[in-house]
């Protein structure tokens, strides 16, 4: 019998086999769809490995059977495949890929030619991403005797009404960030200085430039987006803030005071184990193709939800491309409040599955268009919710109570992709690489904090920049920004008309990434990029929830 070690490689090694074959194949005309297909389907089965390796590091953290396995892939494998496919790119820009395939071809031909040096930036950044992952993985709080994980702790943030405990967790939380701090400002730099490279390597002036180079909107205009964002949400992000004050009696807002939810509602209660059954309830309200994903996962073991010792924070939606399946890896402890969290995952897999379910989708529907995945994901988000109310009854002051919360956290997301996207920016638009002190100096300028006393914790505020996507995807912030006003734009015509508006989102989820995300809003019913009269169409969503 095999050990997993010895399965890796055979698996591995027949892929190298199959790749070569295909590079050898002779390729005309008649041909050229079925080469095509077996491309996609290699570059299917390669990121099945490298998926496997990401839920393992999720859910066995330190485990050194698993960390062999995803050394052993990324380290040898991975690079080696990614040489191969490197030469099929090549190939397929030669061979008149167009006329099987137009969007992949224009992809293909569009991006920044493959090379060995590239190759070996790619490797060096995913040893780096790991390094950050390892760091934040080991990342404990004790408390009152106790050993906590992250999630317990950002629990306790949310659930205590006691402001001492929640002052005290706080404290204990940023002196274990702080703790990590300074390496994480080296690895950063590190991280930093493989980003330049790669932007030099793609003959970019730098690595906004070449962030830039496959997105439907310019620098320029994704500057202008963050400041219309920032003209029309801010009433609301001040409305929030004074009413959290009052609701919680103090008179300015400390930073412990930010993620406590305003004395939950306890009529309807709904517990982890209750998770899954809802979701399948609510989903099948809309529209059964959509419950029947939550079945699937269901069915093929793909729910981990619940916290433990060391495993990482945060949740993830993993979707293997090859069978149309999805495991979701998350931070759960139960309630209507964490059941968003748990919609918004599972519009990820709805989405993928829709794609999944097209007979015709290759490799390169799946990929490099987060303002689309999140969209589908704050769009179950948000009518999951409405939804879920209507099914159990919600009394109306309570309705508004979890709209309320959820209008908070649409607008924290907001300030901090105003604030990091801006950064971030400024970091990668700079001539020279700059030091750990001058981003935090940056930050500190760029950070929004009227209503919230930050005195006695600015060393703690500066250090805010050091959160995942900014050491994981760049720029991956200002996705969350189009996806979320286009969501609640798509609130506003599910309002409208319900069933026209579900008919255009399932048509929608069955456009790859290819098309574009324009073209893929706009099924939706939703035009990008935004002027400023849709910002304040979904401002409008968020008003009503206030009221």
């Amino acid at each position: 019998m095999s050990t997993p070690l010895e399965d890796l490689d055979a698996r591995a090694q027949a892929l190298m086999d199959d790749y070569r074959a295909l590079i050898e194949v002779s390729v005309d005309q008649l041909n050229l769809p079925s080469w095509f297909a077996t491309w996609s389907q290699l570059k299917m089965r390669v990121q099945t490995l490298w998926i496997e390796q990401i839920v393992g590091q999720y859910q066995r953290p330190g485990d050194e059977a698993t960390d062999a396995l995803h050394k052993r892939y990324t380290q040898h494998w991975l690079p080696e495949l990614e040489k191969l496919d490197g030469v099929l790119n090549e190939l397929a820009n030669q061979i008149g890929l167009e006329s099987v395939n137009p969007a992949v071809s224009a992809l293909i031909a569009s991006g920044p030619a493959p090379s060995p040096r590239m190759a070996e930036l790619e490797q060096e950044f995913r040893r780096l991403t790991k390094q950050y992952q390892d760091v934040v993985s080991q990342h404990h709080v004790m408390f009152a005797g106790k050993m906590l994980t992250m999630a317990d702790a950002e629990r306790i943030l949310r659930e205590s009404q006691d402001r001492n405990e929640r002052e005290a967790v706080w404290n204990a939380v940023k002196a274990v960030e702080m703790a990590s701090a300074s390496g994480l400002d080296d690895l950063f730099a590190k991280i930093l200085s493989v980003r330049r490279a790669m932007a030099a390597e793609a003959g970019q002036a730098n690595y906004a430039s070449y962030s830039w180079l496959d997105r439907n909107d310019t620098i320029a205009g994704t500057e202008e987006l963050l400041r219309t964002i920032s003209e029309v949400f801010r009433p609301v992000d001040v409305s929030l803030h004074t009413h959290r004050a009052q609701a919680l009696g103090v008179p300015t807002l400390r930073p412990w005071d930010l993620q406590v939810a305003l004395v939950e509602p306890k009529s309807f209660d709904l517990p982890l184990d209750q998770y899954v059954p809802t979701a399948i309830r609510v989903l099948n309200s809309l529209d059964a193709r959509f419950g029947e994903v939550v079945h699937q996962i269901q069915q093929y073991e793909g729910f981990d939800l619940a916290p433990r010792p060391g495993k990482p924070n945060g949740n993830i939606c993993a979707h293997f491309m090859a069978t149309g399946r999805s495991v979701l890896v998350c931070n759960f402890t139960g309630g209507v409040n964490l059941f968003r969290g748990f919609l918004h995952e599972l519009g990820h897999a709805i989405h993928n599955h829709t794609i999944s379910s097209n007979p015709d989708h290759v490799f390169w529907d799946f990929m490099n268009f987060w303002e689309v995945q999140e969209f589908y994901a704050f769009v179950f988000t948000y009518i999951g919710l409405l939804e879920f109310f209507e099914l159990h009854n919600i009394a109306e002051d309570e309705r508004t109570w979890y709209l309320r919360s959820t209008a908070e956290r649409i607008m924290e997301r907001f300030r901090d992709v105003e604030e990091r996207t801006r950064l971030e920016l400024w970091i990668y638009q700079q001539e020279q690489q700059p030091t750990a002190e001058e981003i935090d100096a940056e930050f500190l300028r760029l950070v929004q904090t009227s209503g919230v006393d930050w005195s006695g914790f600015e060393d703690i505020l500066k250090k805010g920049w050091q959160k995942p996507h900014t050491f994981r995807f760049a720029f991956y912030n200002v996705d969350f920004a189009i996806a979320m006003i286009a969501a609640l734009q798509f609130v506003h015509a599910f309002n409208q008309d319900r069933n026209a508006a579900l008919e255009r989102l399932k048509s929608s989820m069955l456009l790859g990434a290819t098309t574009g995300s324009k073209r893929i809003f706009a099924e939706a019913g939703i035009a990008y990029p935004f002027q400023k009269e849709q910002l304040s169409l979904a401002r409008t969503v968020l008003a009503e929830w206030l009221t």
